[in-house]
């Protein structure tokens, strides 16, 4: 058997190279990781409301808690809004003024539709996907 040689220089040099393609990889899994919580994926639960049962939603502008932590929001003719009320800096529910939203914690506030306008806090409410079904005068929300 045969003895490689393999110098201090060849050794670095591969050394280094295994680290910055590790280093690569790691950030490349992590940077995958932090753009797949970004995306707000449902659960696969549909929650089908009867509007009836939820006057607040009958005209534009009424808004209606949907179970603990929804909230939905009827923004047009047959247009609806569902958002997590769960404020995306530290977790506690934040409360609806009637045209936007403001965490009592630590002041974070959000516009109607949930986006961020004002920090700590950096994400979106959490918004779910609705479909109205008008000859059904109900709202599927896509938890």
């Amino acid at each position: 058997m045969e003895k490689a040689n393999f110098n201090r220089r060849d050794f670095l040099k591969t050394s280094f190279k295994t680290i910055a393609v590790g280093t690569v990889a790691l950030s490349a899994l992590d940077i995958k990781k932090i753009l797949a919580s970004e995306i707000q994926e449902g659960t696969g639960i549909q929650k089908v409301i009867n509007l009836a049962d939820y006057p607040d939603l009958g005209s534009v502008g009424g808004s209606a808690m949907i179970g603990g932590k929804t909230i939905v929001i009827r923004t047009g003719g047959s247009k609806f809004i569902a958002l997590n009320i769960t404020c995306t800096h530290k977790k506690c529910d934040v409360e609806y003024n009637g045209s936007g939203f403001e965490c009592p914690c630590h002041g974070s506030t959000y516009d109607g539709s949930g986006k961020v306008t004002n920090g700590p806090a950096k994400k979106n409410l959490k918004s779910y996907k609705t479909t109205y079904n008008e000859a059904e005068n109900s709202l599927t929300i896509n938890m």
